[in-house]
């Protein structure tokens, strides 16, 4: 099963102790659009917001985006 790069988020999320809500508030996006970037509905996000998300959570954009 391929990782996407939703599915890295969801993961780096859930390993790091935080909520899809608290990790949406953090980030300054709304909980649609996180829940929307796990899901695979949303696959080109701003490298801004993909900066904001991988400081949260204590990794690097790259390592979201590829495996």
């Amino acid at each position: 099963m391929e990782m996407t790069m939703g599915k890295r988020i969801k993961l780096a999320r859930i390993t790091a102790g935080i909520k899809q809500k608290e990790l949406a508030e953090k980030a300054g996006i709304s909980v649609f659009y996180m829940a929307a970037l796990e899901n695979g509905r949303c696959k080109n996000p701003s490298i801004k917001i993909m900066q904001r998300i991988a400081d949260i959570l204590q990794t690097t954009p790259q390592a979201l985006f590829f495996d």
